[in-house]
């Protein structure tokens, strides 16, 4: 099924989880925000929000520095 995963098309299983693409592209355990077509994605919902056809997906990880 197609994605647009910051702002690129991808493609995903369908019926994946935010969480399985979180783990498809090697981002486990990583501090994360993740939004699905604008909207904030908790992440204790990565698992339990399915993926749909078409959605934009913005993956940003957070980076520590000063």
């Amino acid at each position: 099924m197609r994605i647009i995963l910051n702002g690129k098309a991808d493609e995903v299983d369908e019926g994946a989880s935010v969480l399985e693409l979180i783990e498809k592209l090697g981002l486990s355990g990583r501090r994360l925000a993740v939004l699905m077509d604008n909207e904030v994605v908790r992440k204790s919902q990565f698992g339990d929000v399915r993926l749909r056809a078409d959605c934009k997906i913005e993956i940003v990880q957070m980076v520590g520095g000063g």
